[in-house]
């Protein structure tokens, strides 16, 4: 999405190596390193496919002035919100006291709004006046949502079994349909 930043990355997979293991019946260590680097995209690619943040990790958003009313905050689920910074009229960076804007969780994208009878203020003209930086992902393995974990299962032994992606005399599918169909109910915003 555009204006969206990565600030700190996962410091953790949603599932471990012996789960990735199990899942592709690899007993030795000889294929460790390929199983964990396939394990980290097929979690990368599923994130982009829905739109969401499956480990805890920071993120940025950078508009060029606040909305009329609420701002979307993508990569979901919402865990908390950091601080609302913007550039005043006269260029100078000022950050949004906490008590003159709430927070929303509850619907599938996050959203931040002036409290009532708070109007956002007036920004500076130009790009990436305003920035939100907020925490963004399921609290840890044991949340994230089963269906989320077998998709990365099922990508991560597809890439493992299948290590060259070229297939003559065939149409290829950019996931496999189990894939598709356990990620479909988790997609959200503009991501499907």
């Amino acid at each position: 999405m555009r204006g969206l930043t990565l600030i700190t990355a996962p410091t953790a997979e949603p599932l471990t190596l012996q789960e990735v293991k199990e899942h592709c019946r690899v007993s030795d260590n000889a294929d460790d390193a390929p199983l964990r680097l396939y394990a980290k995209a097929a979690r990368q690619a599923v994130e982009e496919y829905t739109g969401r943040q499956l480990m805890p990790a920071t993120w940025e958003l950078a508009l060029d002035g606040f909305p009329d009313c609420e701002i979307y905050l993508p990569k979901p689920p919402l865990t908390s919100v950091t601080s609302v910074k913007y550039y005043d009229g006269d260029g100078a960076l000022q950050t949004l006291d906490a008590a003159d804007y709430e927070v929303s969780t509850t619907q599938a994208l996050g959203r931040v709004a002036p409290v009532y009878g708070v109007t956002w203020p007036d920004t500076d003209v130009g790009l990436d006046k305003v920035k939100v930086r907020y925490a963004a992902g399921y609290a840890d393995a044991a949340t994230v949502p089963a269906a989320l974990k077998e998709a990365i299962l099922l990508l991560t032994g597809d890439w493992y079994a299948n290590r060259e992606n070229v297939v003559s005399g065939t149409t290829v599918a950019k996931f496999p349909y189990a894939v598709e169909w356990l990620l479909a109910p988790y997609c959200v915003g503009e991501y499907r």
